[in-house]
């Protein structure tokens, strides 16, 4: 019998804004996947035959569509990616099974194996996303680390990535960093500043003020 190849994931950032997904399952795990993927501006349909009083709350908020009925193989029409959140691992093989088949990108939540792709545990702050993965070999664990990263990241971190944008787009459309190497100079002298400390002095709308002199100045 030949021995099955260890999935490799490849990390990747995929844009799902108004992206039609598929959750298959109504309960906490559906909830949480749900909840994530409208965090990214995704479109999402929910299809089981029990809903949890969560997803019926985001039902009723017109956030996400829920089919009310047991899995089957024409709910996969419409749509190019596909998580499967439920605890029934007939269902789950059926499901990889058939998007297999229809060539469809699927997630079976804590089963890699069955996995077109794997969702690695997120911390995010505004346009900031820090992502940990395991391969899926030990999710408990990347949790852990996305937990420290959180202390490691406070939410002041989406301010600085905004004023970081804003500067490197100042960098890039100023004529006096004319090639790569002053370029790179100008985005170094960005940490030597303590921004953290310049927000909690200046707020957010003088400190867009603070880095046009900055930028004048080096």
């Amino acid at each position: 019998m030949k021995k099955r190849r260890k999935s490799m994931f490849f990390p990747v950032l995929i844009n799902l804004n108004s992206l039609p997904c598929l959750v298959i399952g109504g309960g906490n795990v559906a909830y949480r996947k749900a909840t994530t993927l409208l965090n990214f501006k995704a479109k999402v349909t929910v299809v089981s035959p029990k809903i949890n009083e969560s997803l019926k709350d985001l039902a009723k908020k017109n956030k996400i569509k829920i089919i009310k009925d047991s899995y089957k193989k024409n709910h996969l029409q419409n749509f190019e990616v596909i998580f499967c959140a439920t605890d029934n691992s007939k269902t789950n093989l059926r499901v990889h099974e058939d998007c297999k088949a229809k060539k469809k990108l699927l997630n079976v939540a804590d089963v890699p194996e069955l996995c077109d792709f794997i969702l690695p545990a997120i911390v995010k702050r505004g346009d900031l996303t820090l992502s940990v993965s395991s391969q899926g070999k030990a999710p408990f664990y990347a949790a852990d680390i996305k937990n420290r990263l959180n202390h490691v990241f406070p939410d002041y971190y989406k301010d600085i990535i905004d004023i970081a944008g804003g500067y490197r787009s100042s960098v890039l459309s100023d004529k006096k960093f004319n090639n790569s190497k002053l370029k790179q100079n100008a985005f170094n002298k960005f940490f030597e500043v303590n921004w953290k400390k310049v927000l909690e002095q200046n707020g957010k709308s003088k400190t867009k003020e603070y880095l046009k002199k900055f930028i004048k100045e080096i």
